[in-house]
C-alpha cells in the first residue's frame, strides 16, 4: 500500500482547472471526492472547517441495515441500506463491526412477538443479499432471533417486567469511529488523485456568463484569496447548503431546509455489554404507516461505556449558531430514565456528548413528534440541463453516503459529456482496510508488537487505521520518545504527531476529537491535553498564548 499523506497546499489548487470541484468536507463531500476519482475525473475538495467536524463526526455510530423501515413501508430505503451496510462491512472491516440489537416484546399487540415476526419474515426477504461478498464470517450479519422472556431478563434485569414476553434481536453495525471512516474515505480519493483543503471558506463564484466555473475562497489560517476552478461545482455542506447556494447563485434551494437538532449522550457506565438495547420512547414516530407506538431510545454499548439517544428537537437558527444547552442535557436525561427508570441515570455520568443537525420534514413547531427526513436530495441549480454548473446533495444517513455520492458524480459524469460508471467503490476496500480476517489480522500484529506496545493499544491503533497502522508509528523512529502515551490515557505522542504530519491536522480540536481517541469518550485529563498541545506546538511553531488558546477551546468541549 502506497502511503497517503494529507497535506495543506493551498497554492496547488489554484493550477489549471478540476472537473469536479467539491465544497463541503463532511461524508458525503468525501464519498463524492472518492467517486469521482474512481470515474477519471480531476477532482477537488474544500472544507471551512475541519474534515467532517459537524454532523458527520458525531454521528450515533450506527450502519443501519434498514430493519427499523419496515413500519414506515420504504422498501427503497430498506434495500439501499442493506447494500451500503454490505458495502461497509467490506471496504472498511476494521472500522464497521456487526451490532446486536434487542427490542423487548410485550403482549401480542404492535409490541408482541408476533407482529414483530412478520416484520422479521418480510424483512429477511428484502435483505436476502445482506452477506453477499463478506468472506470474513466475523463480518456478516446473523439473521434475527427471539429471545424468551428468562433470556431477556437476564440480559437486562432491569427491564419493564409487567407484560413483558421476550424480546426479538436483530443485528445493525456499528462504526467503531465516524471521524476514522471518513479520513480512510478522504485518504482513498487522495490516493487516487484528489487535492483537499479545509479550513478554507468559499466567498463567492467564478463565473462564465451564468455558469458556476469556480470559487473565489478565502485561505482561514493565512487570510490569503485563492482562486479555484471547476467545470462541475457539488454543494455538499449539509446545513450550510443554503448558504452556499446564494452565495455561488444568489438564489436558494427552493424548498428551504429545517433541521433536528440530534443529541446523544456518551454515560461512563457500562449499562449493556453484549446487545444494544431499543427502549420505547414517550414520543411518537409520525413517519411510521404501521406503528407499534412511540419512537425508542436507544442504550449502545461503546468501548466500556454507554451511548443513550437519540433526543430530535426542531432547530430554528443559523447552522453557525448550532449549540448544546444544559436543558438539552436534562430534557434527554428525564425522558430516558421515563423510559427506562432502573437506569437512574445521572448527569455526572455523562463524560461526552455528541450532537448534529440532521434534516427533518415540516417546520416541527415545537413538538419532538417531528418527521425525519426519509430521502436524500440531488439539485440541479438551473433546471435539468444543469446550465448553472452547480450540483446540491443534501443527504439524511451516513449508512447511505456512498451511494448517494454515486448518484450525484452520475449526474456530474452526465454534465460532462462522459459515461457514468455504475458500481463506484462498493467492491474496493478503503485506505487501510485491505483485511482478509479481520480476528486474524489483529491477533498477529498484536503478536507482533512493534516497540513493546501493549495490547490494548495495539487493538485500538488496528480498529483506527487497519493496514495503515505502522504509518502512525513512523515518528516513533526518529523520536523514541513518541512511543509513551499521553497522561493517562492509551495515545500516543506518535499518534499526534502522524496527525499533523501525515493528515492535515490544524487544532488541538482536530486531534483530541477526530484525528485520535483521546477526547473520544471524555475528557482524558489536563495532563493528557497539555501534553499533546505542547506536542502540536512543537510542530506548528505555537506561542504560549495560542497553546492556551487552543486548551481552552478543547475544554469548552466536554460537558
Amino acid at each position: 500500500m502506497v502511503k497517503v499523506v494529507l497535506q495543506r497546499d493551498p497554492v496547488r489548487l489554484t493550477r489549471g482547472e478540476y472537473d469536479l470541484l467539491i465544497i463541503g468536507g463532511g461524508i458525503y463531500g468525501v464519498c463524492a471526492a472518492l467517486e469521482g476519482t474512481r470515474r477519471g475525473l480531476r477532482v477537488a475538495l474544500l472544507e471551512r472547517g475541519d474534515f467532517g467536524h459537524a454532523t458527520s463526526a458525531n454521528s450515533l455510530k450506527l450502519v443501519h441495515g434498514g430493519f427499523r423501515y419496515i413500519q414506515h413501508g420504504d422498501l427503497p430505503r430498506i434495500r439501499e441500506s442493506v447494500q451500503e451496510r454490505r458495502a461497509l462491512l467490506r471496504i472498511a472491516p476494521h472500522l464497521v463491526h456487526p451490532l446486536p440489537f434487542l427490542v423487548p416484546t410485550y403482549g401480542h399487540g404492535w409490541q408482541g412477538k408476533e407482529v414483530l415476526a412478520a416484520a422479521l419474515f418480510f424483512y429477511n426477504l428484502l435483505a436476502f443479499d445482506r452477506n453477499r461478498g463478506l468472506k470474513d464470517p466475523e463480518r456478516r450479519i446473523p439473521y434475527g432471533r427471539f429471545l424468551s422472556r428468562g433470556e431477556c431478563l437476564e440480559a437486562f434485569p432491569a427491564i419493564g417486567r409487567e407484560g413483558l414476553t421476550g424480546a426479538l434481536v436483530f443485528y445493525d453495525a456499528q462504526m467503531y469511529s465516524p471521524p476514522r471512516l471518513l479520513l480512510s474515505y478522504l485518504k482513498s480519493a487522495v490516493q487516487g488523485g484528489a487535492d483537499a483543503l479545509n479550513y478554507v471558506d468559499v466567498l463567492r463564484p467564478v463565473r462564465d456568463r451564468t455558469r458556476v466555473r469556480g470559487v473565489r475562497a478565502k485561505d482561514l489560517l493565512t487570510g490569503d484569496e485563492l482562486e479555484i476552478r471547476g467545470k462541475m461545482v457539488l454543494n455538499a455542506t449539509g446545513p450550510w447548503a443554503e448558504e452556499v447556494s446564494r452565495r455561488l447563485t444568489g438564489q436558494g434551494l427552493g424548498e428551504p431546509l429545517r433541521f433536528s437538532k440530534d443529541l446523544y449522550l456518551v454515560v461512563n457506565r457500562r449499562l449493556t455489554s453484549r446487545y444494544a438495547l431499543a427502549v420505547p420512547s414517550q414520543y411518537r414516530d409520525p413517519n411510521a404507516i404501521v406503528s407499534r407506538g412511540r419512537r425508542h431510545l436507544f442504550l449502545i454499548p461503546w468501548r466500556g461505556r454507554t451511548l443513550v439517544g437519540s433526543s430530535h428537537v426542531p432547530y430554528q437558527g443559523s447552522p453557525e449558531a448550532f449549540a448544546v444547552t444544559e436543558s438539552d442535557f436534562q430534557d434527554l436525561i428525564e425522558e430516558f430514565n421515563r423510559s427506562y427508570p432502573a437506569v437512574r441515570l445521572t448527569r455526572d455520568e455523562v463524560s461526552f456528548f455528541h450532537a448534529g443537525l440532521v434534516p427533518m420534514e415540516g417546520d416541527g413547531g415545537a413538538s419532538r413528534d417531528l418527521r425525519l427526513a426519509r430521502r436524500y436530495r440531488i439539485l440541479e441549480h438551473g433546471g435539468p440541463d444543469g446550465g448553472t454548473g452547480l450540483v446540491t446533495v443534501i443527504g439524511v444517513r451516513f449508512t447511505t453516503a456512498r451511494d448517494v455520492a454515486e448518484k450525484a458524480v452520475d449526474l456530474v459524469c452526465r454534465r460532462l459529456g462522459r459515461q457514468p460508471q455504475r458500481g463506484g467503490t462498493a467492491p474496493r476496500a478503503l485506505y487501510g482496510g485491505d483485511i482478509e480476517d479481520l480476528s486474524e489480522f489483529v491477533a498477529r500484529e498484536t503478536r507482533n508488537a512493534p516497540w513493546g506496545l501493549p495490547a490494548e493499544t495495539m487493538t485500538r491503533l488496528l480498529y483506527s487505521h487497519g493496514t495503515a497502522y505502522p504509518e502512525v508509528l513512523e515518528p516513533i523512529g526518529h523520536a523514541p520518545s513518541l512511543k509513551k502515551p499521553l497522561g493517562d490515557s492509551t495515545v500516543l505522542g506518535a499518534e499526534v504527531v502522524h496527525a499533523i504530519q501525515a493528515e492535515m491536522a490544524q487544532t488541538l480540536s482536530d486531534v483530541v476529537f477526530r484525528r485520535t481517541d483521546l477526547g473520544t469518550g471524555g475528557n482524558p485529563g489536563e495532563i493528557a491535553l497539555r501534553e499533546c498541545a505542547a506536542l502540536m506546538a512543537r510542530e506548528l511553531g505555537w506561542d504560549e498564548a495560542r497553546q492556551q488558546e487552543e486548551l481552552d477551546q478543547v475544554r469548552k468541549s466536554f460537558p
